[in-house]
């Protein structure tokens, strides 16, 4: 997830049924959250 690719991708590749079991496997890195955090916040409100 790290390099870009979609949960459900790695979903299918690791087997899982539920995308919840994929999740518990998986950790997001605080840079991924930080960038996460500001596109949403640019969609939402914009850029500033």
């Amino acid at each position: 997830m790290e390099q870009g690719v979609h949960i459900r991708v790695v979903q299918e590749i690791l087997g899982h049924a539920r995308v919840t079991t994929t999740q518990r496997y998986t950790h997001v890195a605080s840079p991924q959250v930080k960038d996460a955090g500001e596109r949403m916040g640019a969609a939402l409100w914009g850029d500033d």
